[in-house]
């Protein structure tokens, strides 16, 4: 038992490093933080959602029936507070001037009666009573209130089909479903369709940027804990070879290696991607609503994912010249793993526009986040955020390059982190006072 124990305890001294330890400190934060930032987030969505309604009928027959729709879907919301959610106006509009209207309501959707409504409900004839919506490009929870208002108008007309069994079609015509999306009114198009269209977009590039990340950051991480255990990295650094080209030359060797599994990753998902919407059911041609991508814009992208490859790299060196060996080394990977995932999975749910404004500032200063979503922002004209993204991955790297070239130059590398003159004296006056004490005693 003796053996076992020592054992164990040897093989727990060397993984459970100050290094390993700090790293699983730091994921904690970092969950912490976002879970607390995206709370408000999620529970906005869930919450009674604003609403216009646009009554061009000559009575409120309609209306009522609406509002009976919503009272059933929002149970904490009564006849006295309705008001406080859906606007109701009277009259006919165009779509540019109910836009304004959703505007002014803070709504992202409307549900708009047409004249003749109830007159031809009561002739047991289908009467127009569609939506119009915003499309916000915010991940899978990004249109919910889309959602909820095609979810009311089902309600409205399976309440009619149940008033009257003499029907022999829908009695709510949606034909007129319009959305606006990218500057321009979609008809027949629901947000829906549009999420199920792009859905391979938008998982495309998250997908591949953590798995090359996480894949080269591991084989970058695990060499340098080769080399520190091999001493091949100490023959490296005696070379006459300044310390920056030596930094330089493994970044770029390992960004391109990194580049080519991303476009073979990239080639299989779209082939992937492409397989699965051949069976799609959306029907929806994304060039038809102006959301294409051009030579530029593939340019862009590459760009923002070498960069992005980059800084993966650079801190992955820097957490690999904490690493005594490769079994340390393995544990460094953690942090970079979740920094790769956070936005990821963040995108893909919520998207950029759907997070809050110190979410948006948290997600933005992780450098894996700007490829994750360079897409969308290029599909629908964000060139600001994608500029600004280019800019602080050039920034990001240069500086974690920095620190890459001043930690081969110094001591930390060889020795370790346990051998930093800083932490040997620290420990050396423990051990004295230390020391001093039990002589007291």
């Amino acid at each position: 038992m003796s053996h076992l124990m020592n054992i164990t305890k040897k093989e727990l001294r060397e993984l459970l490093t100050p290094s390993s330890i700090m790293s699983v400190v730091v994921v904690v934060v970092i969950f912490a933080m976002l879970g607390s930032a995206m709370s408000g987030t999620t529970q906005s969505a869930t919450s009674p959602q604003n609403m216009l309604v646009v009554n061009g009928d000559d009575d409120d027959y309609a209306v009522g029936l609406i509002e009976e729709a919503y009272l059933s879907t929002y149970p904490t919301v009564t006849h006295e507070t309705y008001a406080d959610y859906v606007t109701v106006i009277n009259g006919t509009f165009t779509n540019e001037e109910i836009r304004q209207h959703m505007l002014d309501a803070n709504a992202d959707s409307a549900i708009i009666i047409e004249s003749g409504f109830h007159a031809a409900i009561s002739t047991s004839n289908s009467g127009a009573m569609y939506g119009m919506y915003t499309y916000t490009s915010g991940g899978a929870l990004g249109n919910i209130t889309s959602t909820i208002a095609a979810g009311i108008i089902n309600t409205v007309n399976t309440n009619i089909l149940m008033a009257s069994g003499s029907w022999t079609e829908q009695p709510v015509d949606t034909s007129k479903t319009t959305t606006y999306v990218n500057g321009t009114f979609a008809q027949g198009v629901t947000p829906s369709q549009i999420d199920s269209a792009i859905s391979s977009q938008n998982m495309l590039i998250p997908m591949i940027i953590m798995v090359v990340i996480v894949m080269i950051g591991s084989i970058v991480i695990g060499s340098m804990g080769n080399e520190k255990e091999n001493k091949t990295l100490e023959t490296l650094l005696t070379m006459p070879v300044k310390r920056t080209t030596i930094v330089t030359g493994k970044l770029l060797a390992s960004a391109i290696t990194g580049l080519v599994f991303g476009a073979a990753y990239m080639v299989g998902m779209m082939l992937y991607m492409n397989g699965l919407s051949s069976v799609s059911v959306s029907g929806l041609s994304l060039e038809s609503i102006g959301l294409t991508l051009d030579l530029l814009d593939w340019v862009l992208i590459l760009v923002q994912m070498f960069l992005a490859i980059l800084c993966a790299l650079g801190i992955c060196m820097t957490l690999g010249a904490f690493a005594k060996n490769y079994k340390s080394a393995q544990t460094m990977t953690l942090p970079i793993s979740v920094l790769a995932m956070i936005p990821m999975f963040v995108i893909m749910l919520l998207g950029w526009e759907g997070l809050p404004l110190i979410a948006q500032v948290f997600m933005f200063l992780i450098p894996f986040t700007h490829p994750m979503m360079v897409m969308n922002n290029l599909m629908f004209g964000e060139m600001t955020l994608v500029l600004m993204g280019v800019a602080y991955l050039a920034i990001f790297t240069v500086a974690i390059i920095a620190v890459t070239v001043r930690l081969y130059k110094s001591d930390i590398l060889i020795t370790g982190l346990s051998q930093d003159s800083r932490l040997v004296k620290m420990k050396d006056m423990m051990m004295s006072s230390d020391i001093s004490i039990r002589k007291k005693h």
